[in-house]
């Protein structure tokens, strides 16, 4: 049923999740001690012009700026960073990152990021474990 290419290393019970956030128009906290930065799952790609990048369908929003630089990461069934401040998507994370960040505890290294303009337009997995490598590097 789901062979898309954004589908693919995911479990059943990922993508199930994934289709039901959408089913639900669901959003999440990118940090639980802060409200400014959200995840939303994007239903389109960022096609259409704006004043500051591209608008994507998406989640909670309905429609959701997404800045130049994260515009050709964003397709259907990824999930956007959304600076709620500005209202601009800032970043694309896919299924499987966004649930490592959430999972290991990195939203705040994330938000921190974000605050000082060092966020990466695009994070996988292998983005996602080097700010975790980060993070047992500097504890040790």
């Amino acid at each position: 049923m789901f062979k898309n290419s954004v589908f693919k290393g995911l479990t059943k019970r990922e993508i199930e999740d994934l289709v039901n956030a959408v089913k639900h128009g669901k959003y999440w906290r990118i940090s639980p001690m802060s409200k400014e930065f959200i995840c939303v799952v994007a239903l389109s790609r960022a096609r259409l012009k704006s004043r500051r990048g591209m608008y994507a369908k998406a989640t909670h929003f309905g429609r959701v700026e997404v800045s130049k630089d994260a515009a050709k990461f964003c397709r259907k069934w990824r999930v956007l960073l959304v600076d709620t401040r500005r209202m601009l998507a800032v970043s694309v994370l896919t299924w499987r990152a966004f649930n490592l960040i959430v999972s290991k505890g990195l939203g705040p290294e994330v938000c921190a990021m974000l605050l000082v303009g060092k966020i990466p337009c695009y994070f996988n997995t292998s983005t996602v474990l080097k700010i975790s490598g980060g993070k047992h590097q500097q504890s040790n």
